[in-house]
């Protein structure tokens, strides 16, 4: 799926301000940056868990990040993710 950045944000932005999902944590578990001039690209490898709908979450994926150097700085280009499945724990 591909979306622009409003329908990326808007069912993250519900869900973390309607209660849907709480303690949410996402963090990189490693990664590999390379730099060609003024694009980059980072490869990570990520963990995250918390609440959804009041149960008990983890899971894992892979995200791949492009980056442009600009006058101003690095800015993003484009962002793809694959989430692995999340495990419910009881």
């Amino acid at each position: 799926m591909i979306h622009d950045l409003d329908t990326f944000i808007e069912p993250r932005q519900k869900m973390l301000t309607d209660g849907t999902l709480t303690e949410f944590r996402e963090w990189e578990v490693s990664e590999r940056t390379e730099i060609f001039g003024s694009i980059a690209h980072r490869f990570s490898a990520y963990r995250r868990s918390g609440f959804r709908h009041g149960e008990w979450f983890e899971g894992s994926g892979h995200k791949t990040t492009q980056f442009v150097r600009t006058p101003s700085g690095w800015g993003m280009s484009s962002l793809a993710w694959d989430d692995a499945p999340a495990t419910v724990t009881e």
